[in-house]
């Protein structure tokens, strides 16, 4: 083997140009994993609850053990959605409360159940609300609310679920139907930019629909 001697200038030369050609390789590298829509780690601690780094999903919701994990917001500005959103949380706290006091008047099973989910509902309204800093209308009181309409329609919902029990479960079916009918008249005047607000409704639309079936079945007994 020849060996090639240098003086330390030349030494140092080298060494550079060594830890260029390192640097360089080691960008494109970086650039190569950008290109393929691979992510490049980052030199940043982050904090991730949950065991092995795993959030655990909330169960609460009896009738949606499963809830798929939401896209990114993409936010329009469309007011139009915002309108959605804060007549869409109040909705879901009728239900809510409505579920509440039947369940109190009747002590039936369903509507304990579906008070669980109705509380899931609001929390996940709430979270794209968040994301566009779209105040919460709700009021923090049973049976109180910021849109007249609604208002309305739980003082005159409760007064008919409790007249009997059969009653109660047709408010249920009275309920979930107008849900129904209003999600899917939102969703079809969506901005097409607002995709995690497509899909929290779309979870709802899901979950309404397997309220219904619930109080149906009720009602057939």
């Amino acid at each position: 083997m020849k060996y090639i001697r240098m003086n330390r200038k030349q030494t140092h030369i080298a060494v550079a140009l060594f830890a260029a050609t390192l640097i360089a390789a080691g960008g494109g590298i970086a650039l190569a994993r950008q290109n393929r829509g691979v992510s490049v780690p980052s030199t940043t601690t982050q904090h991730v609850s949950g065991q092995h780094g795993n959030s655990k999903p909330d169960t609460a919701d009896s009738e949606m053990s499963h809830v798929t994990p939401l896209p990114a917001a993409s936010v329009s500005g469309d007011p139009t959605t915002a309108t959605q959103l804060v007549y869409l949380i109040e909705e879901e706290k009728l239900a809510h409360d409505v579920y509440q006091v039947l369940y109190d008047t009747w002590g039936s099973q369903v509507f304990r159940n579906i008070v669980k989910s109705e509380a899931n509902h609001q929390s996940e309204v709430l979270a794209v609300m968040q994301n566009r800093n779209i105040a919460d209308p709700r009021s923090s009181s049973l049976g109180v609310f910021t849109n007249k309409d609604l208002q309305a329609l739980y003082t005159k919902l409760v007064a008919q679920g409790k007249q009997s029990q059969t009653e109660a479960y047709k408010v249920g079916v009275a309920i979930e139907e107008l849900d129904i009918a209003d999600i899917k008249k939102d969703l079809a005047s969506l901005n097409s930019a607002d995709t995690d607000v497509k899909a929290t409704m779309e979870q709802l639309l899901a979950g309404s629909e397997r309220h219904l079936a619930a109080f149906n079945r009720q009602l057939t007994r």
